[in-house]
């Protein structure tokens, strides 16, 4: 499956067409296109209720699809229960209750390694600690005591340790300190150089839009914008027009990244 853009043709690894999806007879999303390609970090962007969530429930099948489709390249994945779209290789990072408080980080990080044989379990784990120090260090800790930057770090980790095509996060920098906001994405933009594709839902625009490669701009459940990082956050208008979530100083506010 390819998707256009000027002259170059690019695998698409996420494509949804015309998507039109809610809970029962509430309809929430209308008319929803994008393509994801590999390894690209997608942010989807919009004020409160806009669709944002909906969005990646109705990927991950959490949402009712009235009409259109999904598909992880040429794998139709609307229709399919929850369990079957993740072994076809989507993961699903939900804002709250994404990690087993009660366990400690390693007993988190196993969990997410469980039907691996041992051997490759540990150098599953090993691997995490390096690319999330923090993880190693805490290892022994009950995830209920970390902060809320190591949760969230530990519900990527979890995400990431299953081996996904596509990962899918819902807010993951909400109610964290601006240091942790930006050792997340900074997090999350070394997982799309190394390959992995990335659908992050965010309300925290003008700092994901320094990190991210492409963004969707979603409002009362339709797409209003589809356009480069970059353009976005140089085109006053959009953000004004469009996104309406945070002061126009703030987010054209020369802000150094740390």
């Amino acid at each position: 499956l390819y998707a256009h853009r000027g002259q170059a043709e690019i695998l698409t690894m996420l494509t949804i067409d015309h998507l039109t999806a809610g809970y029962g007879k509430l309809t929430i999303l209308h008319d929803i296109s994008l393509a994801v390609t590999p390894g690209q970090f997608v942010a989807v962007l919009g004020p409160n209720g806009s669709g944002k969530s909906t969005l990646l429930k109705s990927i991950f099948g959490l949402a009712d699809v009235g009409s259109g489709a999904i598909r992880l390249g040429n794998r139709a994945l609307h229709g399919l229960p929850t369990e079957q779209v993740c072994r076809h290789g989507i993961a699903y990072v939900p804002q709250r209750q994404n990690v087993f408080a009660s366990l400690s980080v390693r007993e988190n990080l196993l969990l997410a390694v469980r039907q691996k044989e041992k051997a490759e379990a540990d150098n599953a784990l090993a691997r995490a600690y390096a690319l999330f120090p923090i993880l190693g260090q805490r290892q022994a800790q009950r995830a209920r005591s970390l902060s809320g930057g190591e949760r969230q770090m530990l519900a990527i980790a979890m995400g990431w340790l299953g081996q996904p095509q596509v990962m899918l996060l819902d807010e993951p920098s909400a109610g964290l300190a601006p240091l942790f906001v930006t050792e997340v994405f900074r997090t999350l933009r070394k997982l799309t150089d190394d390959g992995l594709t990335l659908v992050v839902v965010e309300q925290n625009a003008r700092s994901i839009l320094r990190w991210c490669d492409h963004a969707y701009i979603l409002r009362e459940g339709r797409m209003v914008f589809d356009g480069a990082a970059d353009a976005i956050l140089a085109d006053e208008e959009t953000v004004k027009g469009y996104l309406g979530v945070q002061r126009q100083a703030e987010l054209f506010m020369n802000h150094p990244v740390v």
